[in-house]
């Protein structure tokens, strides 16, 4: 009985430190060095914007340029971001902000996302995030 028993603890340890494990893998992949972005490309939404993800779990949105610059954009004139946050959450799911993306595909160039449309439920979109480098650095 103790031998099954604590089979079953050293399992279910095993279990949590792999799921662990992902989770911090996943959150590493999302995570961007100081010149590297992410092209946001939403099918239903459109494209234009940048973002990068950063360690302490908030992101910020910026404007990249045809000379291959990139500038802060979290704020539009008189319209200010609220807290800008992500997250990994049961290892398949993107919380950005306050909604949730399944988790299509994901390594080090590519994220791919899916999500229901929030006027026609039955319409699934597709996020697309491709990394990119910049090329001048604009301080």
């Amino acid at each position: 009985m103790k031998k099954l028993t604590t089979r079953l603890m050293i399992g279910a340890l095993l279990i949590m430190f792999f799921s662990c494990s992902k989770k911090r893998e996943l959150e590493n992949t999302f995570i961007t060095q100081q010149n590297e972005y992410w092209d946001y490309n939403d099918n239903c939404e459109g494209h234009g914007n940048y973002f990068r993800f950063n360690k302490d779990g908030s992101h910020d949105k910026y404007n990249g340029f045809i000379d291959g610059s990139f500038e802060l954009f979290n704020n539009d004139g008189d319209v200010i971001s609220g807290p800008r946050t992500w997250s990994i959450k049961d290892d398949s799911t993107f919380v950005w902000d306050k909604e949730e993306y399944k988790i299509e595909s994901c390594n080090k160039k590519k994220i791919i996302l899916s999500y229901y449309h929030y006027k026609e439920k039955n319409k699934k979109c597709t996020v697309i995030l491709t990394k990119v480098i910049a090329l001048i650095y604009k301080r």
